[in-house]
């Protein structure tokens, strides 16, 4: 089975997070040629915000993302010099910010960190079979005014 892998540096900034995550998914895109439509498309957002809340909350010390495919599972991981572990916390309406940690539970299969004495990996993880075989149609009802 063949296994890719790429690490990637990550600026302190939410442009250098942008970035990176272009880069990330540009390389595992061209792992997967081919890949159904969507498929990479909830792993993109939960880069993005690994790689958001490392960059807002680890300050600007050294950040990298790491993307390793191995078959059909593929696993980011930030790696920041912070010991501070991100923690889910209670969100109102109409606050900007707070969700990361739900988004990233609700699209990948298995997330976590990683604490050594240099700092941390927050890693999540996908089964892109998984993914695939999951149909793309939204089962939320459209609003009141918008149903036939």
């Amino acid at each position: 089975m063949e296994v890719h892998e790429v690490t990637l540096p990550v600026t302190g900034t939410p442009e250098g997070a942008s970035l990176a995550r272009r880069k990330v998914m540009d390389e595992v895109s061209s792992w997967r040629r081919g890949a159904v439509t969507g498929e990479l498309h909830g792993a993109e957002t939960v880069a993005g915000e690994l790689l958001a809340n490392a960059v807002q909350h680890a300050g600007a010390g050294t950040a990298s993302i790491t993307a390793r495919l191995h078959g059909d599972r593929l696993r980011f991981e930030v790696r920041d010099e912070s010991p501070a572990v991100p923690r889910k916390c209670t969100v109102r309406p109409d606050s900007e910010h707070g969700r990361g940690l739900l988004i990233i539970a609700a699209l990948a299969d298995g997330h976590g960190i990683e604490q050594d004495p240099s700092g941390k990996s927050c890693w999540a993880e996908f089964d892109l079979a998984a993914h695939r075989a999951r149909p793309t149609t939204s089962a939320v009802a459209p609003p009141p005014d918008q149903r036939n």
